[in-house]
């Protein structure tokens, strides 16, 4: 507190944190956010928790946001800083992941002479996030503050920054506002959703899940599925997964291409789409809508921007989806029973004791302990990977949702929520991008296995450039053997116990090793190039 009694920037700030409930800031720290540093340090309910790059931070709190479903905040470096983490926002704003991030700016006094490291910091941030703030009183800090936290948390959720000058975090000031709670629970309109899906003749119906759904209203998502006896696929570039995959409903996740999901749904007269942003699209182009015209499309969601965005849709609704789905199960008929779910079982290996991308995803489904987290960046892997994961609840398995690097530091966030073991998969170009991570997670002695698939290539754009010419015979670029990388040595020298494996068995071994010892490790696993 200041001589005067009145909270210094730096305090009402967090004042303001731990009223939001933050109990992490995640961060790299520099010069300009000395003052909040120093205040966490003088403080014990919020830990800092350190990375060792500004892009790290923001997974980490990306990681942290998608399994609380509470906005995480991120504290970064000025505009150098900043403009590191831009990578992972995109992917943030992507997954529409709920997030407060802040950075240190230079003391405004001088910015008209342009001090190192000073910038137009949410000039930087605008194409990330959906609202962009520069402190420019010491009285509105606490509004803002209040505000980004409001803004993060509404629908369609999502990254918020707010810049905040370093003089004001010194000076001293009014308290914060308190706080708005917001109760988002007001049902859409259901009753033409509910004749629409009433008229469909059994077995016509077809339905799709977003991230939405998944984080806000998995349960009743898997009541409907079950009411309506219909099979369910989630969208082909998902964040995470919308129902248990052992359910017998479960049909996987859509492509990622026009033509490939206009095949999967055309045998449905009727689909429903659960969420804003259904069918994200990645390669290759192909023109028109993804259902043909004849299909009645419903679609629910809570973002006013979503309806019609991918697709044309005979009716939509906006509403809070778990009240709005509560409402249309209510004038449905009870559910029949449900099927058995999926035995847990996986094909045999067509070359036994051949790690190939197929079998070492069979084989990290196989040994993965009960109840444990994945958090994927394993592009190449990553299709036999879905297939083989046998997991018993929704939000299980969370996936990149855009750029690379994104995996390493969202596996620490997401095993600060937890007490259970995480599991992070990756492949060795993903790898490379954010290894700093392994270090925090070290420091923090966190459960995370880091299992590497390791085909020494960009597998993935070796595919996309054959595509592209069938005939081809070399690529620039895309190979990762002269040297070849060396991810035990780099992980041993980050303080995480690793070793590198050729065959099933020994990948098994290792993992039931490195989950035993109760902290992180990593497990390189040389697979053959499939």
């Amino acid at each position: 507190m200041h001589e005067t009694g009145a909270p210094t920037g730096a305090e009402l700030t967090l004042d303001v944190l731990r009223d939001e409930g933050v109990r992490h800031l995640f961060g790299n720290p520099g010069t300009t956010e000395l003052p909040l540093v120093q205040q966490v340090a003088r403080q014990h309910d919020i830990s800092y928790v350190l990375a060792l790059q500004e892009a790290s931070a923001v997974a980490m709190a990306d990681g942290y946001a998608r399994i609380t479903g509470r906005p995480a905040v991120a504290n970064l470096h000025a505009a150098a800083g900043l403009g590191n983490s831009i990578g992972a926002l995109t992917n943030a704003a992507a997954a529409r992941v709920p997030m407060v991030v802040t950075a240190g700016q230079q003391d405004l006094r001088h910015l008209i002479h342009a001090p190192v490291l000073a910038g137009d910091l949410t000039a930087l941030t605008a194409g990330t996030v959906k609202w962009a703030h520069q402190v420019s009183t010491r009285e509105e800090l606490g509004e803002v503050l209040r505000h980004a936290f409001r803004v993060a948390a509404a629908p369609p959720t999502g990254p918020v920054f707010v810049s905040l000058p370093m003089n004001l975090l010194d000076a001293p000031g009014p308290a914060a506002p308190p706080r708005s709670p917001v109760l988002r629970a007001a049902a859409a309109p259901i009753q033409e959703p509910a004749e629409l899906l009433s008229q469909a003749p059994p077995g016509s119906i077809a339905l799709v899940y977003g991230d939405e759904l998944a984080r806000h209203a998995p349960a009743e998502g898997q009541a409907l599925a079950e009411a309506l006896n219909a099979p369910v696929w989630a969208a082909g570039w998902p964040a995470t997964n919308p129902l248990p995959t052992t359910h017998p409903l479960w049909r996987g996740y859509l492509p990622t291409h026009v033509t490939g999901i206009r095949d999967t749904l055309a045998p449905y007269r009727t689909v429903l789409l659960v969420g804003a942003h259904p069918f994200p699209l990645y390669y290759p182009y192909s023109p028109g809508p993804p259902l043909a015209s004849d299909t009645t499309v419903v679609q629910i969601t809570s973002d006013p921007t979503g309806p019609g965005r991918d697709t044309p849709v005979t009716c939509s609704v906006v509403g809070h989806l778990r009240p709005t789905l509560e409402a249309l199960l209510d004038t449905l008929p009870a559910a029949a029973a449900t099927a058995d779910t999926v035995p847990t079982s996986w094909p045999a290996s067509p070359t036994p004791g051949t790690l190939d991308s197929a079998e070492w995803a069979r084989t990290v489904a196989r040994n993965l302990p009960d109840g444990a987290l994945v958090v994927d960046e394993a592009p190449q892997a990553t299709r036999h990977l879905r297939t083989a994961l046998r997991l018993e609840q929704a939000n299980l398995y969370q996936w990149v949702s855009g750029g690379l690097g994104w995996a390493m530091p969202a596996a620490v966030g997401a095993a600060l929520t937890r007490p259970g073991p995480v599991l992070c998969t990756l492949g060795d170009g993903a790898a490379m991008y954010s290894p700093q991570a392994l270090w925090t997670a070290a420091h923090l002695g966190l459960p995370i296995g880091y299992l590497i698939a390791n085909n020494r290539e960009y597998r993935v754009l070796k595919d996309n450039w054959r595509h592209r010419d069938n005939q081809a015979r070399s690529y620039l670029g895309m190979d990762l053997t002269d040297p070849p990388l060396d991810f035990t040595a780099l992980a041993r020298a980050m303080g995480v116990p690793a070793q590198q494996v050729t065959t099933p068995d020994g990948l098994a071994d290792a993992i039931h090793h490195g989950y035993r010892t109760g902290g992180p490790f990593l497990v390189d696993a040389v697979v053959a190039s499939s």
